[in-house]
Formats: C-alpha cells, sequence, structure tokens
C-alpha cells in the first residue's frame, strides 16, 4: 500500500503542473457540443424533462476522462520493473483515475445540481467503468482472439495496409462508438419514427462527423515513436501517408452516414480532416485506446465545430456546391500538410545523421 501511495503522490505533482501549463488543455469536439446543448436547454427552461437526456449524455462522456490519463506519465517499460503484484497495478490504474481533474469538475458540477447522493452514485459508476476498461485491456493483450480488430479485412491497392492499420485504430477510440450509436439511432429513427423532419438526416450526419473529428487533430496519436520512425522508411510521399489515414477517416464516416445523408457528412468530414492537419502534422497529441480524443480547443477545434455543423446543415439545405468546396479545401490541405511532413521529417532525419 505504501508503494502505491508514493507513486500516486507522484502523480499527483505531475498532474499539478501539468494544470498550470497550457499543454493540459484538450478537449474533445463532441464534448463541448453535448455541453453547449445541455447548456441551453437548460437555460431556455426545458429543464429538467428534456435537458436530462442531454446531462445523461455529458455525464456518460466524462466517465471515460477526456484530460491525459495520469498513469500515462509513467513509461510502461518503468511501470514493468516495479516490484508490483497484479492486484496491486489494478489497483494503481484505478485510483490513478480519480486524479484526473476532469472527473472532479463532473462532481462538483453534480453536487451543484443533484446533491451529494447523486455525485457519489456518479463517482462510483465512474469507477466502475474505469475497472471494465482495464479489464477489457487485459482481455484483449491475454487472448488475442478477444480482439474483434483483428477481422478488420484488408484493403486494396499500394495504401491498403495503412488504411487498414488506421482503421482498426479508429475503432479502438471511443469517438468512433459515440458516432455508431448517432448513426444507429438515426437509422432507427428513419424507420420506425412517427414525424420525420426533412433537416434531421444531415443534422444527424453532420453530428457523426462531429463526433469524429477530433480524431482528426490526433491522426497519429496512437502511433508510437517507433511507429513514426517506420513512416519515414516507407517508400510514400507525406501526401499519401496523410491519404492513407483520410481514408480510414472517410471510409468509416461514408459508412456511418451513407443512410442519413452521405453529402452532408461527407461535408462536414472534409472540413474536419483539412483542419485537422495542422493538429496532427505539426504538433504531437498522443492518445490512449479506448478514451476519447483529446484535441486543442484553440484555434482548431473551435474552427472544426463551427466549421463542421454550419457547412454541413448549409449543405444539406443549398446542394453539393459547398461539398465541392470543401472537398478542394481538403485536397489542398493534404497536399500542403504532406510537403511539410516531408520537410519535418528531412530536417529530423538530417540531424540525427
Amino acid at each position: 500500500m505504501a508503494a502505491i501511495l508514493g507513486i500516486l503522490n507522484h502523480l499527483r505533482r505531475a498532474v499539478q503542473r501539468d494544470l498550470g501549463t497550457f499543454e493540459a488543455v484538450k478537449l474533445n469536439n463532441f464534448f463541448l457540443l453535448v455541453a453547449l446543448m445541455a447548456y441551453g436547454a437548460i437555460e431556455s427552461g426545458l429543464e429538467p424533462k428534456s435537458a436530462e437526456p442531454l446531462l445523461l449524455l455529458l455525464g456518460l462522456l466524462v466517465l471515460f476522462p477526456l484530460s491525459s490519463d495520469p498513469l500515462a506519465r509513467i513509461p510502461s517499460s518503468r511501470l514493468r520493473l516495479w516490484p508490483l503484484d497484479r492486484k496491486q497495478k489494478v489497483a494503481l490504474r484505478v485510483t490513478s483515475f480519480l486524479l484526473s481533474p476532469v472527473l472532479w469538475i463532473a462532481v462538483a458540477l453534480t453536487i451543484v445540481r443533484k446533491g451529494l447522493a447523486a455525485a457519489f452514485l456518479f463517482l462510483a459508476f465512474a469507477i466502475a467503468v474505469q475497472c471494465l476498461v482495464v479489464l477489457g485491456n487485459h482481455a484483449t493483450k491475454t487472448s488475442p482472439q478477444c480482439n474483434f480488430l483483428r477481422h478488420v479485412p484488408q484493403f486494396p491497392g499500394r495504401l491498403g495496409g495503412l488504411i487498414r492499420n488506421n482503421v482498426r485504430e479508429m475503432l479502438s477510440i471511443l469517438d468512433a462508438w459515440v458516432a455508431i450509436v448517432i448513426a444507429v439511432g438515426g437509422i432507427a429513427w428513419r424507420i420506425f419514427g412517427a414525424s420525420q423532419d426533412s433537416a434531421g438526416p444531415s443534422v444527424l450526419a453532420v453530428l457523426v462527423a462531429l463526433a469524429l473529428s477530433t480524431w482528426a487533430q490526433s491522426l497519429f496519436g496512437l502511433d508510437s515513436r517507433s511507429g513514426l520512425a517506420r513512416y519515414r522508411l516507407l517508400p510514400l510521399h507525406g501526401w499519401e501517408i496523410l491519404l492513407g489515414k483520410d481514408c480510414a477517416f472517410l471510409a468509416v464516416l461514408i459508412l456511418l452516414v451513407l443512410p442519413l445523408n452521405l453529402w452532408s457528412g461527407l461535408t462536414s468530414g472534409f472540413i474536419a480532416l483539412a483542419l485537422g492537419h495542422h493538429s496532427s502534422v505539426l504538433m504531437h497529441l498522443p492518445q490512449r485506446r479506448w478514451r476519447f480524443t483529446g484535441g486543442r480547443l484553440l484555434p482548431v477545434g473551435a474552427l472544426q465545430g463551427i466549421g463542421c455543423f454550419a457547412l454541413g446543415i448549409v449543405e444539406g439545405k443549398k446542394g453539393p456546391a459547398l461539398l465541392i468546396l470543401a472537398a478542394i479545401g481538403y485536397v489542398t490541405s493534404v497536399w500542403w500538410y504532406g510537403r511539410l511532413w516531408d520537410r519535418k521529417n528531412l530536417a529530423t532525419g538530417i540531424r540525427a545523421g
């Protein structure tokens, strides 16, 4: 127990240092959207019944902390060398979750809105979710057959292997599963809904794209240093590497928005990728599997949110002109940031040599 307390004390100091810097500010675009929608519902006097679904969704998002995992600050190689048994490692993983600032902000808001009893239940459920995440990660490591991502098919062409690997990465983050839930709910609404709003499919397709948009800021977020080094060894230009990652993003997006509104979803997707290339190429935002993607709110996240939502909705009303403009902007972004990728890696190779 003393060893765990000592480790947690050092982690607490690391979290405190990070909170004093801008580097600690990471946010998920969809999380921000739900928070704004919940706030708008409350301010419009729709609480409690009309706002409760949004508040519930916001709470579920917080259960998987959007801030960086405190335990991720410890290199995995060093963690394996510590004389901790399996129970101690599980306890350390779960208790380190309690150092998340996002969690305690959510608990404080729950106390203000619902009282101590609701906050206690929220905290207990959050710990239970964290335990499930730990057990799920352990199961996939010890029993590879439990990992459904192994069944993602191979894609044809020169970039097929790269696309397949990135589809696997996308399906190992929670953003993709929120998008899947929205798409399935939208399809069910179109089939069984009593009343049909003509703008509804476009709005749902845009929400799917927004749920995935933060991942566009961190296309290399799950790649280790060795993985990034392998990209430099591939006989591919920078624009080809970006295109391979983008094709994985677009493949998932198209599959989800095809039953809703393909063109509105693609418009928002092109905008998310065109803007997200800036953070993906010029910054490295490390991510963790089975967590929500943490991106930068300013300026990329804000521009993504506004651009995806506004232009995606307008495209659904005005026609394909905005889709064409978004596609042109996307192609330009791939070309430009592909060149920056090549220059960056050339400079890295020269310094290493």
